[in-house]
């Protein structure tokens, strides 16, 4: 083992002299965060700000006149235009205006008689502008609509509360925390797996292929090292590197959303509790295994290549895979599919979001860092064999 640590010192000081490498792998995370993440929630902030202060255009096609009043006496949210030329539906694709009424002729008479009458609306719902209007419109209609019923009763000489036999009142069982860890729990396994591949891909390619393409894996098996020594400390720290790169960028991606968020009450208290040593012990102590299976995959496939560009054209298709699990343990409903816990790979991503979820199971946890662990030994021990043999070390 002794080699095998010498040998990832060798690989450590080897990056420490690249200091473009070195800057894109360690500071650049710091960077970039904030900057994507700040201008989201700028854009975010600004787009809110035009919706919320700037009235919704609709046009309304109202022969007997029971909307339009109602709408044109509420200026500070509805501005009512003329009837768009061309295609009315293409006129709100185009972002013209926002909604479109269609009231029918006989509303007035239907009122009068109390009998009821229709109202179509068009929008375009891939808008949020469009979703502002609607939203606008039917908490008008809805308070419009009270008025009617209650003038209805008045007539009749029955009770105002005739038309609301009951009041609903709904309370949120979920905390903060709960509903911030369920959140995070279904995309941060997927943002592990990805930050973990990537991140070793680049150094496993440079520290397997690249020795090739350097001629200094000749000097290393010349050397007393053992030849097993060597493909273990290159393991070591292709998986050091992925973790690295995996802790910086959620560090950084944590701090800029908190920061994002203001700090106030609710966030800390969020924070607070999916923070805590269990969850980020857990979460660290199951990534280990896993950021193993992948190093050793990238390191089988980067030795036996020729060259980078070839070891690149065979790492760089895992990349899709990881991507496709990890979508797919994100999907609503697979935390219940028991099958899916035998599931390589992805037991991992449910038992993580299960454990955000404050829905943990020790079975469930117990099975995936099992799985994964038998996966990475056997992963480790496949992979020195095989690169034990001349042919794998010195393909032509």
């Amino acid at each position: 083992m002794r080699g095998a640590l010498l040998i990832a010192k060798k690989e450590f000081l080897e990056l420490s002299k690249d200091k473009k490498t070195m800057f894109l792998a360690f500071v650049l995370p710091f960077l970039l965060y904030p900057a994507i993440f700040g201008m989201m929630a700028k854009m975010g902030r600004r787009d809110e700000a035009q919706n919320r202060n700037k009235a919704s255009r609709v046009f309304v096609s109202d022969p007997s006149g029971v909307m339009a009043g109602l709408l044109a006496s509420d200026a500070k949210h509805f501005d009512l235009v003329q009837k768009p030329e061309g295609d009315l539906k293409q006129a709100i694709r185009d972002q013209k205006l926002e909604l479109a009424l269609d009231v029918e002729p006989k509303a007035a008479e239907s009122l009068q008689k109390h009998e009821t009458f229709a109202v179509t609306v068009t929008m375009d719902e891939s808008e949020r502008a469009s979703e502002v209007a609607l939203k606008r419109l039917k908490t008008a209609l809805a308070t419009q609509e009270k008025s009617w019923v209650q003038a209805r009763l008045q007539v009749l000489g029955a009770s105002a509360q005739l038309a609301e036999p009951l009041k609903l009142t709904v309370k949120n069982a979920a905390d903060v925390g709960l509903e911030v860890g369920k959140a995070l729990g279904r995309f941060l396994p997927y943002l592990l797996m990805i930050m973990m591949y990537t991140g070793s891909m680049q150094h496993g390619i440079y520290a397997t292929a690249g020795e090739k393409e350097r001629h200094t894996l000749l000097s290393l098996m010349a050397t007393r090292l053992p030849r097993n020594q060597i493909i273990l400390g290159k393991l070591l720290y292709i998986f050091c590197m992925g973790v690295i790169a995996a802790l910086l960028n959620l560090l950084s991606m944590g701090i800029s959303v908190a920061f994002i968020g203001g700090g106030t009450g609710s966030s800390m208290q969020a924070l607070a509790a999916i923070a805590n040593p269990m969850t980020l012990g857990l979460t660290f102590l199951i990534m280990v295994p896993l950021g193993l299976f992948f190093s050793n995959f990238i390191l089988l496939m980067g030795i036996q290549a020729r060259n980078t560009i070839e070891a690149g054209s065979a790492i760089t298709p895992g990349i899709f895979l990881v991507v496709f699990l990890g979508v797919f343990a994100m999907a609503p409903g697979v935390d219940k599919m028991a099958f899916l816990s035998y599931v390589p790979v992805v037991n991992v991503c449910l038992a993580l979001r299960k454990l955000f979820s404050q829905q943990f199971s020790w079975i469930e946890y117990l099975i995936a860092f099992t799985m994964t662990v038998g996966l990475a030994g056997l992963m480790t021990l496949v992979s020195t064999r095989i690169l034990n043999q001349e042919k794998a070390l010195f393909k032509m």
